[in-house]
């Protein structure tokens, strides 16, 4: 099947693209840009080239929203001139505003049409045959990390602090606001379940009719919640245990919870400063810490 790739590039970038070069003869790509995005990577679009894909690029003008327009404009050109021919059309964008366009085609007997965050790697149906059994092994993986990373009581804070995380990951995905509040408020729910990941299935697929869509996207987002709490810990018992070794005296103990909780979370070695004379407004005693200090804050960026 003949396929055509409609190709948002001020949403997904050169990632989008990423394999391009998986595609065959058979498949036509259109890449919609304006001179606000970034550079199409020609390395990416190279092999592409070389193996005779079809390529086209459109420059589009910088206005609100009319880049989309372009191309759903375009998709509507694509379906007419090819009407009754066995093709199949993709957009690759993140933005879910295109599912509404999606789904009044299909309903209008144009089945063939979808939205995918990147281009898909060629030779699907070989694909499917030989990862059914790794992406089950994954998905298990994944869930497993997830459950994991949660088992413990949430506090009113921890549960801020998910319900925050959560919202600044779905809006980076365009969500609406009120889509991710939405999710957030059955995330937020099941948190402390024992069979948290079926609760927030289970609602979602009650609250969204793009529902498994959705469910990835959460557990990706509690996947990464995980790994910064499972990063953010590690980091607060090596402090921990560096201050145990090196800060012994009692004007550093007295405020022992203090000095953890300002080292652990900065992120530039400018802040540890800043935030070191606050406690103690003595200027030389800070740059002792600091010295004493290196071998924790050389990673951070500053000076």
């Amino acid at each position: 099947m003949e396929s055509f790739y409609l190709i948002d590039f001020e949403n997904v970038h050169n990632e989008g693209l990423e394999n391009i070069d998986t595609l065959t003869k058979t498949d036509h790509v259109r890449i919609f840009y304006t001179e606000n995005a970034s550079k199409i990577s020609l390395d990416i679009l190279d092999n592409a080239f070389t193996k005779g894909i079809d390529i086209v690029t459109h420059k589009i003008p910088v206005r609100k929203q009319s880049l989309d327009m372009h191309l759903v404009s375009y998709l509507g050109y694509l379906l007419g001139i090819h009407k009754g021919k066995p093709y199949s059309y993709v957009i690759i964008s993140k933005d879910k505003d295109y599912d509404n366009i999606i789904k009044f085609w299909q309903e209008k007997d144009f089945k063939n049409i979808s939205r995918k965050q990147k281009i898909p790697s060629g030779n699907i149906a070989n694909q499917k045959k030989t990862t059914v059994s790794a992406t089950a092994a994954s998905i298990q993986t994944i869930n497993g990390k997830i459950n994991a990373g949660m088992a413990y009581e949430f506090s009113g804070d921890d549960r801020s602090e998910l319900n925050l995380y959560m919202q600044h990951a779905l809006i980076n995905l365009n969500y609406t606001k009120n889509a991710a509040n939405r999710i957030c408020k059955y995330v937020v729910a099941h948190c402390n379940d024992e069979r948290m990941l079926s609760g927030i299935h289970n609602d979602l697929k009650r609250e969204f009719e793009d529902s498994s869509e959705v469910y990835k996207d959460v557990k990706t987002i509690l996947e990464g919640f995980v790994s910064s709490k499972s990063k953010v810990a590690k980091r607060e018992s090596q402090v921990r245990s560096f201050f145990g070794q090196h800060f012994k005296k009692k004007i550093y103990v007295d405020k022992k919870e203090k000095i953890i909780k300002i080292i652990s979370g900065a992120t530039t070695r400018q802040q540890v400063n800043n935030e070191l004379l606050k406690l103690y407004s003595d200027s030389n005693r800070v740059k002792e810490m600091i010295k004493t200090l290196q071998p924790l804050i050389k990673e951070l960026p500053g000076k």
